[in-house]
Order: structure tokens, then C-alpha cells, then sequence
């Protein structure tokens, strides 16, 4: 399933590259503004090929930098991001291999430490607890965004054994001219938070309407009865991705809803929101 999921990836891709979409690549001159490492393993905890195992997968997607100092400075602060700051100044391929080796290394170590001692004092194999295997899947995507912006996407899965795997997601902006990360700051007025905050709610309300007629979700308070927006009020998140198309909002698992939500996805079209954006 991986396996496919990497062909289903790289296809897309490679339409971006001919020009599907029928909008040019802004970013690097090369013939493909992209490179692609995939790396996976089912990394046992002892040298016995039946002891539980980490089922571990790195899909990840960067720009090509080779003699392009911007793609550079963004490749490495996706890495800082996605990966951590250990292997944020090493070449991609290397930071991804590494990263992968440290992950498995400690896995076996620190939760090998348990398994033995599980093992020295079960009596059968069903007595060995299930959360020794494990997963861990990072799926990343770097894409053309609005005109002279680079989006960066990074999708998390992992699953230590506890009552539901964690999944998050982080969403970045870079422009392609100076290799900046776009924060919220850098790209909508400071005058129109409250603005943004109601079009975001407003938004809110008609996605869940739509999703829950039975509920009749017209307000903030119907809203509530579903488990959102009960902790927080309603806010710009850090995760938004300047489209080309629209603006588009991330809540993860928790941030304004429960974790059965999923993900909340909120889409505001630039004929909305330009009006609060600062360039």
C-alpha cells in the first residue's frame, strides 16, 4: 500500500512538472523543480525476525537545489521543521537517511529495554503487550502556491500503541524570491484579525452544516453542541497554505474540535480574503 501510495504521489508530480495545470513553475530553472526520496523499514527490535517490529516510511519531496542558494535556504528550513534542527544544514537525502537511523536506533534501544523484560518474564507470547509494534509515516509535499510562492506540506502518522495513533499535519509558505518563510504576520494585516477570525468562523458553520443537516448548525452555539470551538475561541492558525486558487486554513486533531473530527480544513477564496492580506 505504501508502495502505491509513493507511485500515486510521484504521477501526480510528474503531471505538475508537464504542465497540467496549465500554469508554469516559478521557482527553479531546472528541468524538474523537484527531487524525491522514499524510504521504508520494518525495523525489528531484536535480530529474530518475529519480535515486534517499528513499520516505519519516509515519503518526502524537496526542492531541486542544486547551485540555487534560495532552494537551498528553503530546503533547509523545511528540515529544521519536518525533521528537527540536527538535520536542518544537511543535504537532503543525507538529513532524511539520518533521521531514519536515529528514529530506528532509539526505538530499538529504549523500547527494546522494555520488550526484554517483558520477555524474561512472560510465559507465552500472548502475554507480550501489542504496543511494542509500532509506526511512524511521514508523507511530505512542496508545491507551487500563489504566484512567486513555494506551499510545504508535511503529514504525520504515528502509532506508540496508545488509544488512537497521532496525525497532524504542518503547512508552510516561502516566497521564492528572497526564500522567506511566510508567517501569518508576514501576510495578513494586523487591523483585520477580528475580520478573518469571523470569515473563518462563518466558514466553519457552513462546512459543518453541510456535513451535519440533521443538526441544523447555524451558530456558534450549534457549533458547540458538536465538540467544536468548546476550549478556544475561533483563531488564525499557523497552518495555511496560500494556494493558487484560495486561502486555505489547517485545524489539527484537537485544536478547535475533537479528535473524531479529524482534520478541519477551512477554504477561503482570494475574492474574500484579499481585502486582509497584505500584499
Amino acid at each position: 500500500m505504501k508502495r502505491y501510495q509513493w507511485l500515486v504521489n510521484r504521477f501526480l508530480i510528474v503531471l505538475g512538472l508537464l504542465g497540467v495545470t496549465g500554469c508554469d513553475w516559478i521557482g527553479p530553472s531546472n528541468d524538474s523543480p523537484y527531487n524525491h526520496i522514499f524510504r521504508e523499514e520494518a525495523a525489528h527490535l531484536t535480530d529474530d525476525a518475529s519480535s515486534p517490529f517499528c513499520d516505519f516510511s519516509i515519503d518526502y519531496t524537496y526542492l531541486e537545489d542544486e547551485n540555487d542558494s534560495i532552494a537551498t535556504l528553503i530546503n533547509q528550513a523545511i528540515q529544521r521543521e519536518w525533521l528537527g534542527d540536527d538535520y536542518a544544514n544537511l543535504l537532503p537525502e543525507v538529513a532524511v537517511d539520518s533521521f531514519m537511523h536515529v528514529y530506528i536506533r532509539d526505538y530499538r534501544q529504549e523500547v527494546g529495554k522494555l520488550y526484554g523484560a517483558d520477555r524474561s518474564q512472560a510465559t507465552s507470547e500472548e502475554e507480550i503487550p501489542n504496543w511494542y509494534n509500532q509506526t511512524y509515516s511521514l508523507v511530505t509535499f512542496v508545491e507551487e502556491g500563489r504566484g512567486g510562492t513555494v506551499n510545504a506540506s508535511a503529514n504525520y502518522f504515528v502509532d506508540m500503541g496508545g488509544a488512537h495513533p497521532n496525525q497532524w499535519s504542518r503547512w508552510m509558505n516561502f516566497d521564492f524570491v528572497s526564500g522567506k518563510h511566510l508567517t501569518q504576520e508576514e501576510v495578513f494585516l494586523p487591523s483585520a484579525k477580528a475580520d478573518i477570525e469571523k470569515l473563518l468562523l462563518d466558514k466553519l458553520i457552513h462546512q459543518q452544516a453541510e456535513q451535519h443537516p440533521e443538526e441544523n448548525v447555524a451558530s456558534l452555539e450549534d457549533l458547540q453542541q458538536l465538540g467544536f470551538l468548546q476550549m478556544t475561541n475561533m483563531y488564525i492558525p499557523d497552518n495555511f497554505l496560500l494556494g493558487k486558487e484560495a486561502v486555505l486554513f489547517l485545524f489539527n486533531r484537537y485544536d478547535i474540535a475533537p479528535y473524531s473530527a479529524g482534520e478541519i480544513v477551512i477554504e477561503v477564496p482570494y475574492e474574500e480574503i484579499g481585502p486582509y492580506l497584505k500584499n
